[in-house]
């Protein structure tokens, strides 16, 4: 059955910066900084190589969000907000 992982968004950026999961297991994406934030598909600012992995809007510092994915790859992604701050998904 499908699991859930947690990225966290810290002052130096996503921890883990790299995650292993299965196909159709989901990732929650908080946030430890006191603004908003925006984990999203690479390139930026389009992130259409995984379309779908985008909240679509800045999420509150204070709220969760949760992606499953289910389309096996290396994903990587970035803060839409902060650009600089980047990670991989690998999806087995």
């Amino acid at each position: 059955h499908s699991q859930t992982k947690t990225i966290l968004l810290k002052e130096n950026g996503f921890e883990p910066q790299t995650i292993t999961i299965n196909k159709g297991d989901s990732i929650e994406f908080k946030s430890e900084q006191n603004r908003q934030f925006w984990p999203a598909s690479d390139l930026h600012p389009t992130h259409g190589i995984y379309p779908e992995f985008d909240p679509q809007e800045p999420i509150n510092a204070s709220d969760i969000w949760k992606f499953r994915f289910d389309k096996k790859g290396s994903w990587r992604f970035h803060d839409h907000l902060q650009p600089f701050f980047r990670g991989t998904i690998n999806v087995e």
